[in-house]
């Protein structure tokens, strides 16, 4: 099994309704393949972070990687892993405008500023780290 980590821009301007039709796209793409993970977007950046079997990872990868909705794709990490930090696919996202979008299956908002708290299932490895340094750079006061 193995975990990747990249960070994207968006092409253009995206709605919080096309931010929703990504979520409800990734998971059903996620459950076929046998992927979980984290897809994050703030501010026309995405964050993604994906685990499961070697194959499938590659090959959704290589799908993701080719999104006309994305540019700029840059791996930040990529490695061998034991187990799942994300256990059930979670997006983190920060509406823009619309509340509704936090009633959508599979939505948590992971940065929350409320509790600050990032949920992974195992705070020892590279995946939590990062999402703890996102998490206080985004509300980290400029």
């Amino acid at each position: 099994m193995k975990s990747i980590a990249y960070v994207s821009a968006a092409a253009a301007y995206m709605t919080d309704e096309e931010i929703a039709a990504i979520l409800v796209q990734a998971r059903a793409n996620n459950v076929r393949h046998d992927l979980t993970g984290a897809l994050l977007y703030h501010r026309g950046r995405f964050i993604q972070i994906l685990e499961g079997p070697d194959e499938q990872l590659a090959a959704r990868f290589t799908v993701i990687a080719a999104d006309p909705r994305h540019r700029g794709i840059h791996v930040v990490s990529e490695e061998p892993i034991t187990e799942r930090q994300f256990p059930d696919w979670t997006m983190g996202f920060r509406p823009l405008t619309d509340d509704s979008i936090t009633a959508l299956p599979g939505y948590d908002d992971m940065f929350d500023a409320s509790t600050g708290e990032v949920r992974l299932a195992s705070g020892n490895d590279e995946a939590q780290r990062l999402l703890e340094w996102l998490r206080d750079y985004w509300f980290s006061r400029v």
